[in-house]
């Protein structure tokens, strides 16, 4: 297992976009109107690659939502915010800018990398062996995901069965 995390390298020039980044995280927070959120999200897709929301990192990381804001908070994964603010008037006609809602997104190569980081600590642990983790005949390509699949067939059969 390497020592060495790929984390996307923020150029100095692209923190007028992105933001600053909160304390010694890798946490860069930006606000701004509804408009530029789209300008934003370009730029950080054209710079990074794809991007998934914190309870996306799921589908390449086997962590809990709970488990990815941990990570960000201790700085071993880099997120990007984007708060959408509004100026509004009080009560009392005071002009104030508020947060409506926030976007956050985190590059899809961190979650991969931390994903297979995860199974070879566990086969490094010996909690699971490889084999385990990827059967005796890796199937990369998902095909039993596939409709009328031999494997779909395979299992509406054992399911009659078992209710006859």
């Amino acid at each position: 297992m390497s020592s060495t995390f790929p984390f996307v390298e923020v150029p100095e020039a692209l923190r007028v976009v992105v933001g600053e980044p909160i304390g010694d995280t890798r946490i860069y927070r930006k606000s701004g109107p509804a408009e530029e959120g789209g300008y934003w999200y370009d730029v950080l897709s054209a710079t990074f690659g794809p991007m998934v929301s914190p309870g996306g990192v799921s589908m390449f990381a086997p962590a809990s939502r709970a488990a990815v804001h941990k990570r960000m908070k201790e700085g071993k994964l880099t997120c990007f915010l984007y708060d959408i603010s509004v100026r509004k008037r009080n009560f009392f006609g005071k002009s104030k800018e508020v947060r409506e809602r926030d976007m956050s997104y985190i590059p899809v190569s961190e979650c991969k990398a931390w994903g297979k980081e995860i199974m070879e600590r566990a086969i490094q642990n010996k909690l699971v062996t490889r084999e385990e983790l990827e059967g005796d005949k890796p199937d990369w390509h998902g095909l039993f995901l596939w409709p009328d699949s031999r494997w779909e067939k395979q299992q509406v059969k054992k399911a009659k069965k078992g209710k006859l």
